[in-house]
């Protein structure tokens, strides 16, 4: 490794990166931190191969080792906005709501326009029980992308904790329509809300 000149280590490190993201979409999570470890012994200063070995880690429950990884990441690069995202959805697994919101505050100062930065700070709010602004941040989640579907479940059930049931049902009726076969537990989930809600307005 210390023969190679700076080419040849950019096109290594991008040879592993590919095999990284490869193995991470198959959910081969063990193979992916592999190559995310050995593009960081050429490239350790990247903090965007430090934000993905976080991300993988965290699709392993490894949340600690995951945080780690994300605290390297915004060292090396503190307006790492997906990092800040990344790294809040790892403190909402461990319920650590409040610094989640915090990581995602930094994340939309950073990039406003992000939509899944906006989701996820409406789920913590939602997690709080701070509901009133939880339904602003999904609202301009679905503003800035009306087909982010776990925006309109978080929309739905938000409502239905404001007392807003027709449009809650609205919303998860909308969630529905757009999920993917992998959502089939939160979809079965959302049938059973809006059944709830349906006898509730029928009384």
């Amino acid at each position: 490794m210390d023969h190679l000149n700076d080419n040849e280590i950019v096109e290594k490190v991008k040879s592993y990166l590919i095999a990284a993201n490869k193995h991470l979409k198959m959910d081969e999570i063990r193979a992916a931190v592999y190559y995310y470890d050995r593009a960081l012994e050429l490239d350790p200063d990247n903090s965007r191969i430090w934000d993905n070995r976080g991300v993988a880690l965290s699709k392993a429950k490894k949340f600690d080792e995951a945080l780690e990884s994300f605290e390297i990441a915004l060292d090396l690069d503190p307006e790492n906005s997906k990092a800040w995202t990344n790294m809040g959805v790892c403190l909402a697994s461990l319920k650590r709501f409040e610094e989640a919101l915090n990581s995602f505050e930094h994340a939309i100062e950073l990039d406003s326009e992000d939509d899944e930065a906006w989701n996820n700070q409406g789920s913590a709010l939602f997690s709080l029980k701070r509901y009133e602004e939880a339904l602003i941040s999904f609202d301009e989640a679905l503003r800035l992308n009306p087909y982010n579907i776990m925006a309109w479940a978080g929309k739905g059930s938000t409502l239905r904790f404001l007392d807003n049931k027709e449009e809650a049902v609205e919303c998860l009726e909308k969630f529905i329509s757009l999920a993917s076969p992998e959502l089939a537990p939160q979809v079965e989930e959302a049938w059973s809300m809006i059944f709830n809600l349906k006898l509730q307005l029928n009384k």
